[in-house]
């Protein structure tokens, strides 16, 4: 069984967490949230573990892969010993303008 890479979250990632953590805090309760934030870290920790069980997503950015936290989309990049959580976005977000964004 190959080894499990290493988790690293960017800086933009975790401001995504502190955002999505107080705006279903603030929507629904701080139990909700936290809930929320536990399996979006349960989906991260798992894609260490099985990077490849995901989508390529190379067409927003070059390496860039997805999987889908509801109602999230967890973008990633595989590097060869981690990969690092890029954004944790709504699902109804424009991703190709937010990438663009970024590239520049």
């Amino acid at each position: 069984m190959p080894k499990a890479k290493r988790v690293v979250w960017s800086p933009a990632a975790e401001q995504d967490l502190l955002d999505i953590w107080a705006y279903y805090a603030r929507i629904a309760s701080a139990d909700v949230a936290d809930n929320l934030l536990r399996e979006i870290d349960r989906v991260g920790e798992a894609i260490g573990k099985n990077p490849l069980l995901s989508r390529d997503r190379s067409e927003l950015m070059p390496r860039l892969r997805s999987v889908i936290v509801r109602p999230h989309v967890m973008f990633f990049l595989l590097g060869n010993d981690d990969v690092k959580i890029a954004r944790v976005l709504h699902s109804r977000r424009h991703f190709p303008a937010i990438f663009a964004r970024e590239d520049q």
